[in-house]
């Protein structure tokens, strides 16, 4: 700053010496002609109607530098040039001129002329610094509406145009809050020249008596420069800065407050009434920006808020199991209402009282507490159904014990509902420090409130269509095994009879003759064929090795029939091997049985692999074949619309389990299918 303002002297200093010289040479030059007779001059002097005898002209001309004088020196630089002037034009008028009271009189008319100049100079000359204050204040308001326009963050917003504020002001210590509606307070966005205690007192500050909240609270100025005290105001808030002056004006838009603006400095000094209207002005460009900012920021916020929402939507059409579910919405609707905590409570029906079964930042000791409908904040809002806001929680005479206990401080709960009913309640809140939750948050939670009623009833739905596959599952398994059974005992039994028969009509006494031998042989061959196909068909339906070696011998017998087809099957087993329970080997023995079908009538494939690795409370197998592939669905929903019954059978076999199954497949890479199921030892 020294520097620059040394700049600005030397600069002053030349501009000055430039113009006296300037002046200088007006006089010396308008003397010369006024004492020399130039012929240059006399085309001039007809024009005007003056005798070049007279030399009225050149007196008149002794005015330029005089006026110049005047705007660059002021009063007295245009006194000296005039009394310079009349000096030098005195000489010639009293002894050089043919007519001297003819030039005396000129020369009084050209003193009085000269005096008219200088008062008007005079009276211009207090207006001149008034315009360059003006222009420097417009110049000034016209930066800061710049700063307002360039940006829709707030932070950055505020902090470019406290330091513009300062700049133009010459103070040194600033900051700048915007106030937050919900909770009353005013939240400290930038600042300049404060020490680390003012800004922890600073950074969030109710809307009380302290300078900055009277100011935010009335949205009028307050004043404290040299020798000025408001009344109430002697220990303001300020002195720990050790500021001597402050000024502290509304950031105002519309006639609403939006934050305050401070300005001060450790130095004594008072704040005319211009200063006080331009930070006036200041304030209220200031506040047009963080209302803008913050229109922005809640935008942003709605279209978040929308996302997510969107969010929780896809995740309850792509899954249908709780547990997946519920964890993911309970972390949505926290995020959304930037809550540090939250739960879901679900109601049973059968007891008639709701558990916790998802905690999020909560002991999970909770998820053993049980209340009745209307108990707790969870119970009253699935009663009511309609949200409950509990901003002191340790003054709520509802209050459960175990979440007192948990630190709980301000909650929001909504109820969990599809149609007309409802399932439990979505609850988030504070462990940290009391909240206040606006109308806009818990619309949104009750938004997200009711996605997890969809989510729960679909789930619902689906787990009752799961057991009803269970059933018609074991129902169709059970008529398979009672026709392989049949097919086994008497269908065949009685081919093989029959087929015997034929043999010893063949090899009786009384020989036939050859043409009806040759019939019967004909006849015994299709009783042959028709034994294998009944024994083949038996095998399909219900396999006796499944029940009596287990799954993996049953795999290796599809292998081994499909390799009679010419595709190379191959078995490999990783693990210790063992036994689990029929229903496991069952579904296991079916998902690869499906699969290696799969691989015989569509993959066109050269071979195929089946691994089975046995974990300790798993099973994973893996069936895969280089076959020509196929666009595989990436959703299970999508194999119900593409029709691929097969498909959807071998993946509704693993989710009866607890297990998944996953397809991996394109056109012309072969296709993948990986199974992980839990299961449960029945022996080696």
């Amino acid at each position: 700053m020294k520097q620059s303002w040394s700049s600005t002297r030397c600069r002053r200093r030349a501009r000055t010496s430039r113009t006296l010289w300037i002046v200088v040479a007006l006089l010396v030059g308008i003397t010369a002609i006024h004492y020399v007779s130039s012929p240059q001059v006399q085309p001039l002097i007809p024009t005007i109607g003056v005798s070049p005898r007279r030399h009225a002209v050149e007196r008149i001309l002794f005015l330029v530098p005089v006026v110049a004088a005047s705007f660059a020196f002021g009063r007295a630089g245009g006194v000296a040039a005039l009394v310079v002037a009349e000096l030098v034009m005195l000489p010639r008028a009293i002894w050089l001129s043919a007519r001297p009271v003819d030039a005396l009189t000129e020369l009084v008319a050209v003193g009085l002329v000269g005096c008219l100049i200088l008062w008007l100079v005079e009276t211009e000359e207090p207006e001149r610094p008034r315009r360059r204050e003006a222009v420097a204040r417009m110049r000034s308001f016209n930066a800061m509406c710049s700063i307002v326009a360039q940006s829709l963050e707030l932070e950055e917003v505020l902090n470019r145009a406290l330091e513009k504020a300062l700049e133009v002001t010459d103070l040194d210590v600033g900051w700048m809050c915007s106030l937050d509606r919900q909770s009353g307070e005013l939240l400290l966005c930038a600042h300049r020249g404060l020490d680390d205690k003012t800004l922890g007192e600073l950074k969030r500050s109710p809307v009380g008596e302290e300078l900055c909240a009277r100011v935010a609270k009335s949205g009028e100025p307050i004043v404290l420069g040299k020798g000025q005290y408001a009344a109430g105001l002697e220990r303001p808030m300020v002195r720990p800065e050790g500021l001597r002056s402050v000024i502290i004006v509304p950031l105002t838009s519309k006639g609403k407050v939006q934050g305050v603006m401070s300005l001060g400095s450790r130095k004594r000094r008072e704040f005319p009434s211009a200063d006080l209207q331009l930070i006036t002005t200041f304030g209220k460009q200031i506040g047009v920006g963080v209302e803008n900012a913050q229109l922005h920021r809640d935008v942003e916020r709605q279209l978040d808020i929308q996302w997510r929402l969107n969010e929780v939507s896809e995740k309850i059409t792509s899954e249908l199991e709780l547990d997946r579910i519920l964890p993911t919405v309970l972390q949505i609707a926290e995020e959304l209402i930037e809550a540090d905590c939250g739960f879901i409570a679900l109601f049973d029906p059968s007891t008639k009282r709701l558990s916790y079964p998802y905690l999020h930042d909560l002991p999970q000791s909770l998820t053993d507490i049980t209340v009745s409908k209307g108990e707790g904040v969870a119970g009253e809002a699935m009663a009511a159904a309609k949200p409950v806001i509990i901003s002191d929680y340790t003054s709520y005479a509802n209050a459960v014990p175990a979440f007192l206990e948990a630190g709980l401080i301000s909650v929001v709960a909504v109820p969990i509902i599809s149609g007309n009913r409802s399932f439990g309640t979505l609850a988030v809140g504070s462990r940290r420090e009391p909240r206040q939750f606006s109308a806009a948050e818990v619309s949104t939670l009750a938004g997200v409130g009711r996605q997890a009623g969809i989510a729960i009833d679909n789930a619902r739905l689906y787990e009752n269509m799961r057991y009803y596959a269970r059933q018609i599952t074991r129902a169709q398994e059970d008529e398979r095994k009672r026709i392989a059974r049949e097919a086994h005992d008497e269908t065949a039994q009685i081919l093989v009879a029959l087929s015997r028969r034929l043999d010893a009509l063949m090899t009786s006494a009384e020989m036939p003759p050859q043409a009806l031998r040759r019939r019967l042989e004909g006849v015994r061959e299709l009783t042959t064929e028709a034994i294998q196909s009944v024994r083949r068909f038996s095998q399909d339906l219900r396999p006796p090795v499944l029940d009596d070696l287990g799954f993996v011998a049953a795999i290796r017998g599809l292998t081994r029939n499909l390799q009679e087809t010419g595709v190379a099957a191959g078995l490999r087993v990783s693990g210790s091997p063992y036994r689990v329970s029929p229903e496991e080997e069952l579904v296991l023995f079916r998902i690869a049985q499906e699969s290696l079908n799969n691989v015989r009538r569509h993959a066109d494939a050269s071979k195929a692999t089946v691994q089975v690795s046995f974990n300790h409370d798993s099973v994973h197998m893996v069936i895969e074949d280089d076959g020509q592939g196929f666009e595989a669905p990436s959703k299970f929903v999508d194999l119900v619309a593409s029709g691929r019954l097969g498909l959807i059978g071998m993946h509704e076999r693993a989710r009866i389990l607890g297990g998944t199954l996953r397809i991996e497949s394109e056109s012309g890479e072969g296709t993948r299918v990986v199974v992980d199921v839990p299961v449960h030892r029945r022996g080696v």
